[in-house]
C-alpha cells in the first residue's frame, strides 16, 4: 500500500478511539494491511498480479453505480481505506455508511456440536458499517478460552501465528479494531435472542441452557448513526468518580444531549456500600427535565481497552483469573442539542422498562411489556439489551418471548446478574402492593430508582426511519 499524505482527518489516531496500545502487543495484533493504512506504510506483498485490461479496470474503477455495488459488500475495515483512492470513492462509501445501517447479532459457540471445524465466529449479516458500539456478553467459560490462531474462524492473523488467541480477541479483531468502541461484559449467564430468519439462530441462548458449562459469547453490533456518539467511562475507585463521570458528563452535556446509559458494576464495588450506587442521580442533574433511558446489573467484570484484554490473556496463558481494574463501566450515548433540543435530522432514541419484583405473574408481564410498546416509536433498526436476575426463575423465557412479540424484528442480548440498575423511561405509575404480597426488595432508600432485586431492565435503542409511532393520550 503506497504511502498517502492525504489520510482524511476522520480518521484521526489522536482520538481515544484508536489506542496505542494494540501496536504494543503481538497478542492482540491489528490485521497488517490495516496496520499499514494507519501507520501510512507501504506493505509488500507477495502475490501474484491478475493481468486485466487498464482501459476496461479504469471504465469500472470510475463508474459510479459498478463501485457502489462492490465497495458495498466491503467490510467496514476495507471501506475506509477505499475512502482514500479518490473523491468519488470518498462520496461513495460516505453514501453506504449513510444507508447500511442495520445492527448485526453474533455468536461463538463452543458446544461440541459447533467446533467440529474449528471455532466460528458466527455473524447474522456482513459488518458492513463503521461501529458506533459493540456489546460482547460472555460467561465464565466463553471469557477465558483460548485457542490456537489457526483453530479460530475466521483466523485473526494471516498467516495464522503459533499463539494462542482468546475467543473475545477473535471478536474485537475482527469487528471492532483498530477502533476502541468494544464493552465485553462477562457475566454468569448470558441472555441471547437472534431474529429466527437469522443463520445465528440456532446459537439462541435461554434459561434452560444456564446449566450448561460450554462457553459461548453473544454480542451485538451498533453501526455509526449520524450524529450519535458512543462513549465508555470507566471508573477505577471512588476517589475517581468526579474527574471519570461527574466532569466527563459535564462535558458531554454542554453540547449534547444524554440518551441513554447502560452501566455493568463490578460486583466487588457494591461490597463496600450499595449506596455509593446513587452518583449516577448526576445524570439526572446535568440535564434536569430531559428524560434518558438507564439500564444495567452487577457483573463479574468488564473489559473496554486493549489493556484490559491483555491482563486477560496473560492470566489465560499463566493459569490465573485475572480481573481488570474497572469497578463501573458505563456506555453513554448522546446526540446534538439544538436549541436544547436533540437535532430532529438525527434519529436516534432510547428506552428503559423495569419489570419490577411485583410484576410477577404472566398476565402482568404481558401488559407491562404491550403498554411498553405502545408508549415508545418503534424504529426502522433496533436492539433490545436485556439486564435481568436469575432469580426471576420461569419467568425468563416468557418475559423475552414477550419482547419478541411486542418487537418482532428487535434482536436481544443481555446477561444476569446479583442486582439491576435501571429507570422506567417513559414513566410507570408506580406499583400497587398489597399488605401481605412479598416483595423481593430491601427498604427503599436513596439508591432505589436505580437499584433493584428479583427484576429484569430491558433497554430498546432504535435509529433510522420511525415504522410505527408512539401512541398518545387522547
Amino acid at each position: 500500500m503506497a504511502e498517502d499524505p492525504t489520510i482524511p482527518n476522520d480518521f484521526d489516531l489522536s482520538c481515544d478511539d484508536y489506542d496505542s496500545d494494540i501496536e504494543k502487543t503481538l497478542k492482540i495484533e491489528t490485521s497488517p494491511y490495516i496496520n499499514a493504512f494507519l501507520n501510512k506504510k507501504n506493505l509488500p506483498r507477495d502475490i501474484e498480479q491478475i493481468p486485466c485490461d487498464e482501459n476496461l479496470l479504469e471504465k469500472v474503477t470510475s463508474n459510479y453505480v459498478i463501485v457502489k455495488t462492490i465497495i458495498s459488500n466491503l467490510s467496514w475495515q476495507n471501506k475506509l481505506m477505499c475512502k482514500n483512492v479518490c473523491t468519488m470513492w470518498k462520496a461513495v462509501v460516505d453514501t453506504l455508511q449513510r444507508e447500511q445501517i442495520g445492527p448485526c447479532d453474533f455468536a461463538v459457540n463452543l458446544r461440541l456440536s459447533y467446533i467440529r471445524n474449528g471455532v466460528k465466529l458466527n455473524i447474522s449479516d456482513n459488518v458492513y458499517t463503521e461501529p458506533l458500539a459493540v456489546f460482547v456478553f460472555a460467561n465464565a467459560s466463553g471469557f477465558t478460552v483460548s485457542r490456537k490462531c489457526a483453530m479460530l474462524v475466521p483466523c485473526p492473523c494471516d498467516p495464522p501465528c503459533p499463539k494462542k488467541h482468546q475467543l473475545v480477541d477473535m471478536v474485537r479483531h475482527h469487528l471492532v479494531s483498530p477502533k476502541n468502541c468494544g464493552l465485553t461484559i462477562k457475566a454468569c449467564y448470558l441472555s441471547y435472542m437472534p431474529l429466527a430468519q437469522s443463520i445465528t439462530y440456532p446459537h439462541l441462548v435461554h434459561r434452560q441452557k444456564f446449566g450448561r458449562a460450554a462457553a459461548i459469547i453473544a454480542g451485538i453490533y451498533i453501526p455509526v448513526v449520524r450524529g450519535v456518539e458512543y462513549r465508555v467511562i470507566n471508573v477505577k475507585s471512588l476517589a475517581d468518580i468526579k474527574a471519570t463521570f461527574y466532569d466527563v458528563i459535564d462535558e458531554i452535556a454542554q453540547t449534547r444531549i444524554i440518551k441513554g446509559a447502560l452501566v455493568f458494576v463490578n460486583e466487588s464495588f457494591l461490597l463496600h456500600a450499595v449506596e455509593d450506587i446513587v452518583f449516577l442521580n448526576y445524570l439526572t442533574d446535568a440535564q434536569p427535565n430531559v428524560p434518558y433511558a438507564l439500564g444495567g446489573c452487577i457483573v463479574e467484570d468488564t473489559l473496554s481497552k486493549p489493556k484490559d484484554i491483555i491482563v486477560s490473556i496473560d492470566g489465560v496463558n499463566e493459569g490465573i483469573e485475572r480481573a481488570t481494574e474497572n469497578l463501573i463501566s458505563i456506555g453513554v450515548f448522546s446526540v446534538p442539542k439544538v436549541e436544547n433540543k436533540a437535532d430532529p435530522e438525527c434519529q436516534f432514541d432510547m428506552y428503559s422498562l423495569i419489570l419490577e419484583s411485583t410484576d410477577w405473574s404472566k398476565p402482568k408481564i404481558e401488559t407491562v411489556v404491550n403498554e411498553f410498546s405502545k408508549k415508545i416509536p418503534h424504529f426502522e433498526h433496533s436492539v433490545v439489551l436485556k439486564m435481568s436476575c436469575v432469580g426471576r426463575d420461569q419467568k425468563h423465557d416468557y418475559e423475552q418471548n414477550c419482547f419478541r412479540a411486542a418487537f418482532p424484528h428487535t434482536r436481544l442480548i443481555g446477561c444476569y446478574g446479583n442486582g439491576e440498575l435501571g429507570t422506567n423511561h417513559p414513566t410507570r405509575p408506580p406499583a400497587i402492593v398489597r399488605p401481605n404480597t412479598k416483595r423481593h426488595r430491601r427498604d427503599p432508600g436513596p439508591q432505589f430508582g436505580i437499584m433493584y432485586s428479583y427484576s429484569s431492565v430491558y433497554v430498546y435503542i432504535g435509529w433510522g426511519k420511525i415504522t410505527k409511532p408512539a401512541e398518545t393520550n387522547t
